[in-house]
């Protein structure tokens, strides 16, 4: 799902005015009864919207049935691993027995299927993109990248244990002295073994049929406002909706897979390197991850092997990016709303206020009693002190209440209050402007009506002349 699906080109069926028009004649109609002029050519009905979306609903099918097989043969090879691997860790079996080999066998069976089922899937989409795009030759459609998306797919899911193949390879492990110190010892572990750990990264397909799943990505509307607006509705759009709608799902499936997943590889690579390591049970191994994923390390348990060491770094850097993930998320969450925002500072804008009429009232009383201590004559110094302390007191929290009301005030101006009080602004020199010209036309007309009088009054001054 790294692009979009069908390209909406030009329509000779459909005519629309604006996307919401668009949107609702596709949602409330039927796909089935978009049909094409009876005297349309074959190259017409191609660049028909109504066949587009047929052909992309089919499309989308197939797509779905495909990546739904892939994901079954890619986990239920990994379990068959799983099993095989345990039974030998636990002595039942041997790795040279025919259950073993058998189980292996029937892993190269299901790599065989997924690897097909592969090839399928891009053979869809290169379909597709052809049928959207106008190339006739498939080999025009393939592109260097898409070539290595392919390869590389077919590469991570073809690792798998192979049966017959009993290959040990050499490794490096820790071991510690009699003198408490670290030395370098040369161990031979089964390639088989390095294979089962590089399995799981063919659980990438879990991600794709997420997405496939998707309604945002089922969506006919959704599809189609994407391909208007240039959007692809790939698996980033996708994570990026899960993770703005049900992040703490997304997060908990991410961390607890991790969580596992690592586990059972550093218990497989430590016990293949010593077997008789502490880490041989699993829930030493998973508390082993627990404290490196949370970036904790005691140092009561640690990995002696390469490859255990590797993964623990691994496991190491996913924590402290999903940690990181869940403060900002836990962040998101714990902030305020902007009613809420309102609603506290409206609250302590209220607190505010009757703290500072009640250090007014302060300020008058204390001066009152000032003023009468004075009137009265020579007083006690100490009398008057207290009073005049008890004054500047009742300033200062005056002061500092109408200070933090203030700064309230000015904190709660943001990017909407801004454009809020622009569009008032404009609103109001709008306003006045208007006022403004009808001012300016009645000025003129009161000209006129002056210049008018003014011919008026000279002609009766003329006709009185002339009756004398």
């Amino acid at each position: 799902m790294d692009g979009p699906i069908l390209s909406m080109g030009p329509s000779n069926y459909v005519k629309y005015d604006s996307t919401e028009t668009l949107v609702t004649e596709l949602t409330d109609c039927d796909f089935d009864d978009i049909r094409p002029p009876s005297n349309m050519t074959q190259c017409d009905v191609k660049n028909n919207l109504g066949y587009r979306l047929r052909r992309r609903r089919e499309v989308l099918t197939q797509r779905k049935c495909i990546v739904d097989i892939s994901f079954v043969l890619g986990v239920l090879g990994i379990v068959l691993v799983i099993i095989d691997t345990e039974l030998i860790l636990g002595g039942t079996i041997h790795a040279d027995s025919p259950v073993s080999t058998a189980l292996r066998v029937f892993t190269s069976i299901s790599t065989s299927c997924l690897m097909l089922s592969i090839v399928a899937y891009h053979v869809t989409g290169l379909r597709l993109y052809m049928a959207s795009a106008g190339f006739e030759d498939w080999r025009l459609a393939m592109t260097a990248t898409k070539w290595f998306k392919l390869s590389l797919e077919l590469l991570v899911c073809f690792i798998h244990p192979l049966p017959f193949l009993n290959v040990y390879i050499p490794t490096i492990s820790v071991v510690t002295n009699s003198d408490n110190g670290s030395i370098l010892t040369a161990r031979i572990i089964p390639i088989n073994a390095i294979l089962t750990i590089l399995m799981f990264l063919r659980l990438y397909l879990f991600g794709r049929f997420v997405v496939v799943h998707s309604n945002l990505f089922l969506d006919t509307s959704v599809q189609s406002l994407g391909a208007l607006s240039r959007v692809k509705i790939n698996a980033q759009f996708v994570f990026r909706a899960l993770m703005s709608s049900t992040p703490g799902i997304v997060l908990t499936t991410v961390m607890l897979a991790t969580f596992m997943i690592n586990s059972w590889n550093i218990r497989l690579c430590e016990v293949y390197t010593d077997p008789n390591s502490e880490l041989g049970e699993f829930t030493q191994a998973m508390w082993l991850t627990a404290v490196t994923f949370l970036t904790v390390g005691y140092g009561d348990l640690i990995p002696r092997s390469y490859c255990g060491r590797l993964i623990a770094g691994s496991t190491g850097l996913m924590g402290v990016g999903i940690m990181a993930l869940s403060v900002a998320v836990l962040a998101k969450k714990l902030e305020q709303s902007r009613s809420e925002k309102y609603i506290h500072t409206f609250v302590q804008q209220v607190a505010l206020d009757k703290c500072r009429k009640n250090a007014a009232a302060n300020v008058v009383k204390q001066a009152m009693f000032i003023w009468r201590l004075k009137r009265r004559g020579p007083c006690r110094t100490s009398a008057l002190l207290k009073h005049k302390s008890k004054l500047l007191r009742a300033k200062r929290a005056m002061q500092e209440a109408q200070f933090t009301k203030s700064h309230l005030s000015e904190c709660m101006v943001g990017p909407v209050e801004l454009s809020t009080g622009l569009n008032d602004m404009y609103g109001i020199v709008t306003t006045v402007k208007d006022d403004q010209k009808v001012l300016e036309q009645r000025i003129a007309n009161l000209e006129t009506l002056v210049v008018n009088m003014s011919c008026q009054l000279h002609d009766v001054r003329d006709m009185l002349r002339k009756m004398k």
